[in-house]
């Protein structure tokens, strides 16, 4: 089925439950704001922020983060970090190639890990949550149709029934997206 929401209004929603957890406007979540250092986000307001989303959406954020995905996909951390323990080009370019969007300036080889999770603004959460929404099932199980509508709480629904429609949970979307960009990279991945 086909993604019902447009990508704005996605954002919209990531900047309205930022804004309630952190306590400040909607005007102050601005796509490029850093969640932790721009916004001052601690790790228990992302937690409920992720609370927030799965209760108001209906899906799965992801537990991992991408560089947990990308040690499992190549059976092990060895390529991921370099001697100072910075991120090696090759994590660099799978974050840039994640569903969160990282540009070149705010991720890059050398930057250790808690300075990547520090650059994640509203609109790399956002893009991440409209990508799952790319992954509802092809058909509804209960009447077969295949269109899927917003329902008024906000969930996605089937716009034949009216069932709930569950999307690939975030970190099935994220590990996708990790063999996807090693597989665009050329990079060989372990089999098993």
């Amino acid at each position: 089925m086909q993604n019902p929401y447009e990508a704005d209004r996605i954002h919209d929603i990531v900047r309205e439950g930022l804004a309630q957890v952190l306590g400040s406007s909607v005007d102050e979540i601005t796509a490029d704001a850093t969640l932790v250092s721009d916004l001052g986000a601690e790790s228990l307001d992302l937690v409920e922020f992720r609370f927030e989303m799965e209760t108001k959406l209906g899906v799965a954020l992801p537990k991992s983060n991408v560089l947990d995905q990308l040690a499992s996909a190549l059976g092990g951390s060895e390529q991921l970090y370099d001697e100072r323990g910075g991120i090696s080009e090759l994590a660099a370019e799978v974050l840039r190639r994640s569903a969160f969007g990282y540009s070149e300036e705010q991720v890059h080889a050398g930057m250790r890990p808690y300075e990547v999770a520090a650059a994640a603004t509203s609109a790399h959460w956002a893009a991440f949550t409209h990508r799952i929404f790319d992954h509802l099932p092809e058909a509804c199980t209960e009447c077969a149709a295949d269109k899927a509508q917003i329902a008024p709480s906000g969930k996605v629904q089937c716009a034949g029934c009216g069932a709930a429609l569950e999307a690939a949970t975030g970190d099935e979307v994220m590990a996708e997206g990790v063999r996807a960009a090693l597989a665009a990279l050329g990079h060989a991945q372990p089999v098993g």
